[in-house]
């Protein structure tokens, strides 16, 4: 992987005179020594001019890549989104346009993966991991499950992964199954009760009404077994007047045949079983 640099990393360096550096070049996962010397530093193969890490903005990441530092963002005239990666306090998120793809203000990526793991545990046989975005969940499942089937329709999200020291397991671990399509029209694939775990952590409404709706809900209510259990990620964007989304999300659940939805308010999100 090529080396990530945050605003962290590039103050520590600037704050340095000519020397050895001690820094992290993959998002606090180790720290390695870098050297400062007239005016370039050493990472690795490469010698980049310091002014280059002056240039380094808060809430981004940049890549050391042929002795400059490039921002690990794009534009899409596909998708007329502006995706950038961008660190937290542990994990980094993804922001599509300015929305992030993860709660990571008042809960970090990390934790709020770690919860919806909890509300499917135990873990056992097939689970679904319907949008995969960066991974986390994925990753966090394999380590218990016999298989996961990841779903992400956007390549861009999938080139992003690729930057990210916390999602390699996605590409490398070969429990995982990352499928580059639709879940949508990728669900009909699988056969009646074959997953035991669902994982949904859908984006907003606003950007993909189709994985709120009734039909889908059948359709993963007909893939998930008896006995199996379903977690659904429920945002509450108007929560601040007095407008939880939470309740229709239980409502079209129930008529699809789920029963025991209970709302999490910790994890944002609804927990339900099939019987």
């Amino acid at each position: 992987m090529l080396p990530i640099i945050t605003k962290k990393e590039a103050d520590l360096v600037l704050n340095q005179g000519d020397g050895l550096v001690h820094i992290s070049l993959d998002l606090g996962l180790s720290v390695q020594e870098v050297m400062l010397k007239d005016g370039f530093v050493s990472i690795q193969n490469q010698k980049i001019p310091l002014v280059e890490f002056e240039h380094v903005k808060e809430e981004a990441c940049y890549v050391a890549d042929e002795n400059i530092l490039k921002i690990v963002a794009y534009f899409s005239e596909e998708t007329n989104f502006y995706y950038k990666l961008i660190p937290t306090n542990d994990w980094p998120t993804i922001t599509l346009s300015s929305t992030p793809m993860h709660r990571h203000i008042h809960i970090s990526p990390k934790k709020s993966a770690k919860l919806m793991i909890t509300k499917v545990t135990p873990l056992n046989g097939n689970v679904l991991d319907t949008c995969c975005g960066l991974g986390y969940t994925a990753i966090l499942a394999a380590k218990h499950a016999e298989k996961v089937y990841t779903f992400e329709r956007d390549k861009y999200v999938i080139n992003l992964a690729s930057y990210n020291p916390y999602s390699q397991e996605l590409f490398s671990n070969k429990k995982i199954e990352l499928i580059e399509n639709d879940v949508v029209s990728g669900i009909m694939r699988f056969k009646n009760n074959f997953f035991s775990r669902i994982i949904h952590d859908p984006p907003t409404f606003k950007y993909s009404p189709d994985l709120y709706s009734e039909e889908f809900y059948k359709a993963m209510f007909r893939v998930l077994r008896k006995g199996g259990k379903l977690y659904h990620y429920a945002p509450c964007p108007q929560k601040t007047k007095n407008k939880v989304f939470y309740n229709r999300i239980i409502r079209h659940l129930k008529a699809c045949g789920f029963r025991n939805m209970r709302y999490d308010e910790i994890s944002s999100g609804v927990s339900a079983e099939k019987f």
